[in-house]
């Protein structure tokens, strides 16, 4: 009975509980929707990330990262390395890379970048750049010719070359002696990333080790593309396990920023809900203060024919976990709405294109969220109602039945 005197009680002055309800409802719309695009443009981040610049896992020679030279390589660490990866049934493919910094140059400009050494082959299977030329911009590397080079949009730029230009490297070989070649552009790709297109350069893994006098076989790095992200972590330790004396990281570790990314992000968001619905509970408890200055005889009265403060207690409570559901589940419903709407046709900031390119992240922004946010707010919600609810509670249960039926 008390559940059904509690929700009757809330619309006794529909005005005000509508008013409470559309501020609950505004509310948790725009934290919702505020909350999709910011899991959204993270989890394109994420994926973008991993399929395009770091794969799931790398191996390195430990000595390698340090210090950067192209003579630690991770064959001569590695027996039986690419056996135990093609046997490892959660690993979708694998790829070895000749990786060294050099200096390219144009006719026009000269800029330091990262070569890659790749099986084109292999590549394709573990990283998209490949996708990412266009039908206009040429080809990816396809072993027809030899000296091919696969530029990103930003750098060609930056050079002031275009297709079938030639960009010279300059570089160190193994043995520490300052050689290079010609290379002809076969393809421009672009990414969300300008930062990394201006960086990074494909080229065939047998042309580049002929010049840098070193077995095609060797590589300085391997990255590996997994089925399922969730085996990540049980794979680097089997692999960091069977081979302890090269360095196994995830892609986490390899882009700690994107890596904080997924780790916090899910905390930041149920922070930011939280102030929402805090703020929120504020309105609450001023409107139960003003229920409980209206209804002081009422209450008196109650108190004294017999109903007893654990009903009061709870009459007021449940009026305010009322307010506070009724506002949220059209708050949610209408996020959720506005979330598969602006999912489905994205949201373009091509505007800002530069300032986002130069972050990382994609203009075209697709808002995202799961049904366990969902869940949790829907808690956070109950617990906002019955912690704003106990101070008005309080004052009910302080009345004095004697003074309060004289209340006029």
């Amino acid at each position: 009975m008390i559940w059904i005197i509690a929700w009757k009680n809330i619309w006794r002055n529909k005005v005000r509980s509508l008013v409470v309800i559309l501020a609950i409802t505004f509310g948790l719309l725009g934290g919702i929707f505020s909350s999709a695009v910011m899991k959204g443009m993270a989890e394109q981040r994420m994926k973008e990330a991993v399929s395009r610049e770091t794969a799931h896992l790398q191996i390195h020679n430990p000595k390698y990262i340090e210090d950067n030279e192209i003579k630690y390589t991770i064959n001569g660490e590695s027996k039986g390395l690419e056996a135990t990866l093609d046997s490892i049934p959660q690993i979708i493919s694998w790829s070895g890379r000749i990786k060294f910094l050099a200096m390219g140059n144009s006719a026009n400009a000269s800029t330091g970048i990262m070569v890659y050494g790749v099986d084109p082959g292999k590549e394709k299977k573990v990283s998209e750049i490949w996708t990412m030329i266009c039908d206009s911009c040429g080809t990816y590397l396809n072993g027809e010719k030899k000296n091919q080079i696969v530029i990103g949009q930003a750098l060609a730029k930056k050079l002031n070359i275009k297709l079938r230009s030639k960009v010279v490297l300059t570089f160190q070989d193994v043995e520490g002696n300052l050689t290079g070649a010609a290379f002809r552009v076969c393809g421009i790709y672009r990414t969300n990333n300008s930062v990394f297109d201006e960086m990074n350069v494909y080229v065939e893994k047998e042309d580049i080790a002929r010049l840098l006098a070193m077995d095609p076989d060797e590589s300085q790095e391997i990255a590996i593309r997994l089925e399922n992200e969730d085996e990540l972590a049980s794979i680097r330790t089997e692999l960091s396990d069977q081979f302890p004396l090269l360095l196994v990281r995830d892609w986490k570790k390899i882009d700690p920023i994107t890596g904080m990314l997924a780790d916090f992000l899910d905390l930041y968001l149920y922070m930011f809900m939280a102030i929402i619905l805090l703020a929120l509970g504020f309105g609450i408890i001023n409107t139960m203060l003003m229920v409980i200055l209206e209804r002081t005889r009422e209450l008196g009265m109650l108190t004294a024919i017999g109903m007893n403060k654990r009903r009061v207690f709870l009459m007021i409570m449940l009026e305010s976990v009322y307010l506070s559901l009724t506002g949220a589940v059209a708050g949610m419903i209408l996020g959720y709405l506005l979330t598969i709407y602006t999912a489905w046709t994205g949201i373009d900031l091509s505007s800002m294109a530069e300032g986002f390119e130069k972050l990382g992240y994609p203009t075209m922004l697709y808002p995202y969220l799961d049904i366990n946010f969902f869940i949790t707010l829907t808690l956070m919600v109950i617990g906002i109602g019955i912690l704003a609810s106990i101070y008005p509670a309080r004052k009910a249960l302080k009345l004095n039945p004697a003074e309060a039926i004289r209340t006029e």
